[in-house]
């Protein structure tokens, strides 16, 4: 039996979902064509559907989110899996950019402590299990191109506009 509970949505961007544990989200999906495909991504890490006593909290944060609206979505607990101490610091660290905002990967490295090691957290970001929750999708190359993304570059930037990010506000 599993400890993970899979939660879908509709969503004005397409079918998102979670895998919830009792501690927060492990795992979370993008926006796919189809209800059977974001499942099917839940499924494969060990999610299984069913009731979850944070479900409607989920779901009403991803749909605000995908239709522009404000949504609290980086405060939702995470429950990241195991990694290394620089995954973890990197995975945080994302909370910790604003929406509407941009980073490098240079600002990443030097924010974690990390000056030397820009590729590494490169590495780190794109291992980052919860994309949305830990938005992975505001770090972006030195020059502000985009760099980068497990949902492929037309997803990063289509994030990045539904927040109101551009390039020009790259910050370091």
């Amino acid at each position: 039996m599993t400890d993970l509970t899979a939660i879908v949505t509709d969503t004005a961007m397409g079918w998102a979902g979670v895998a919830l544990s009792a501690r927060g989200i492990r795992y979370a999906t993008l926006f796919h064509r189809t209800e059977a495909s974001a499942l099917g991504e839940l499924r494969a890490f060990g999610a299984l559907p069913g009731p979850h006593a944070h479900a409607a909290t989920v779901v009403g944060l991803l749909e605000a989110y995908a239709a522009g609206e404000p949504a609290a979505i980086e405060d939702f607990p995470v429950d990241l899996p195991e990694c290394s101490e620089l995954q973890r610091k990197t995975w945080l660290a994302l909370r910790e950019i604003p929406p509407g905002e941009t980073r490098s990967y240079g600002w990443l490295a030097r924010h974690v402590g990390e000056p030397q090691a820009p590729r590494a957290i490169g590495a780190a970001v794109g291992a980052n299990p919860v994309p949305l929750w830990l938005p992975c999708h505001r770090v972006v190359a030195s020059d502000g191109s985009l760099h980068g993304f497990g949902g492929g570059l037309a997803m990063k930037s289509a994030l990045l506009e539904l927040e109101g990010a551009l390039p020009r506000r790259l910050v370091g």
